[in-house]
């Protein structure tokens, strides 16, 4: 059954209302103008913005003339031009008059025209984005003073650090000198301890510096030749002794097809190294440690390469692996009490590879023990 013409007139007239309703409450500005900007039509949010009545602004008042000065300026030398050319403009900032403050707004306008393509009138809408600039003010000022208090973070660290250092280097070369002496095995025990403390103490510091510097923005990539194989193999000799001593095999395993001489930062990527390794050492107690290098692919400027460090130890608890990467963070406290360490290692890890535009992977199993991963692009080095 067709609805008669009566109830699809009340229908017309009802959507007619409703869609007048809404055009007059939006939270927002609704402009009708001629073409020339002479305003026809406005919804209240105008009017009580410019705090001006409707009469005033209708018939007599261009739609740029609401504008600042700056604003009726960028309307002829921009937003004008704009419209002319592509028939629309998005979201550009302006500045309203108002009564009693100046309001910022984002203007999004559409030129009508006639079948001739003609200009009719346009509409527009205006947004006020007060509170978004207030809020950006607020980020702005919120960035600004994490920047600072970082900076001033890796200056308090890298200072106390140096003076912390200074005497620990002095007290941990005392310590080797007097190895070299005749001394009781009582003696030669107190030594040995004194110069595990300074070492811990030493490794505290290094890391401190370290943090300070890549929280500071103040560590940069260097780019020089080097042997990656020198580099794997001198750093697990030097680790193999810590292996030893507490009954691990340390096993290094680089694949024959992964190229020797590339361009790095050694030093950073033996920081990264170096602290994986001693990690799997530290919290293994039986059985080994294997790091690995094998090619992901290769071109004739840079190869990527996978490094792998695999160890079976006493594993990650699955709560524990969205935090281990935060600084500070090692753990439950059982294991804080019976291995120490400052947690800081892992994410000093994360910052360099971030550096290098790489990311630290973790599978782990509790008991069984854990592999941490990451993939490096190095550009050859020339010969």
């Amino acid at each position: 059954m067709k609805p008669d013409g009566s109830a699809l007139d009340r229908a017309r007239e009802l959507l007619e209302e409703t869609s007048d309703q809404l055009h007059e409450e939006a939270p927002c500005g609704y402009v009708s103008t001629l073409p020339d900007g002479t305003i026809v039509r406005v919804n209240r949010w105008v009017t009580r913005v410019l705090a001006r009545p409707r009469e005033e602004l209708l018939g007599g008042v261009r739609l740029q003339e609401l504008l600042t000065i700056g604003g009726r300026i960028y309307w002829e030398t921009h937003v004008a031009p704009l419209l002319r050319m592509q028939g629309h403009v998005e979201e550009i900032a302006l500045e309203l008059e108002g009564a009693e403050r100046r309001v910022p707004v984002l203007l999004n306008a559409v030129l009508l025209r006639d079948e001739a393509g003609e200009p009719l009138g346009m509409r527009s809408s205006l947004l006020d984005v007060t509170e978004r600039r207030r809020y950006e003010r607020e980020l702005l000022a919120a960035r600004d003073e994490a920047e600072e208090a970082a900076r001033i973070k890796g200056t308090l660290f890298s200072m106390v650090s140096h003076d912390i250092r200074s005497p620990l280097s002095a007290l941990v070369s005392a310590g080797e000198l007097l190895e070299e002496t005749e001394l009781s095995p009582e003696q030669e025990r107190y030594v040995r301890v004194v110069q595990r403390s300074a070492n811990s103490i030493l490794e505290l510091v290094d890391e401190v510096l370290s943090l300070g510097k890549l929280e500071a923005g103040h560590t940069r990539l260097e780019r020089k030749p080097f042997e990656l194989c020198s580099l794997v193999e001198g750093l697990a000799e030097e680790l193999r002794l810590r292996a030893e001593d507490k009954g691990l095999k340390l096993d290094v395993e680089i694949a024959e097809d992964v190229p020797s001489r590339l361009m790095g930062d050694p030093i950073k990527l033996g920081r990264v190294l170096t602290n994986l390794i001693g990690n799997a050492i530290k919290f293994t107690e039986q059985g080994s440690v294997r790091v690995s290098v094998s090619r992901v692919q290769a071109t004739e400027e840079s190869a990527t390469l996978l490094f792998v460090i695999r160890d079976t130890g006493i594993g990650i608890a699955e709560d524990e692996l969205d935090h281990i990467f935060d600084d500070f963070t090692q753990g439950s406290e059982q294991i804080c009490a019976r291995y120490g360490g400052s947690g800081l290692g892992l994410g000093i890890c994360k910052k360099l590879l971030g550096l290098h535009g790489s990311h630290l992977k973790v599978t782990t199993r509790p008991d069984r023990g854990s592999t941490f991963s990451f993939e490096l692009t190095l550009d050859r080095a020339p010969a």
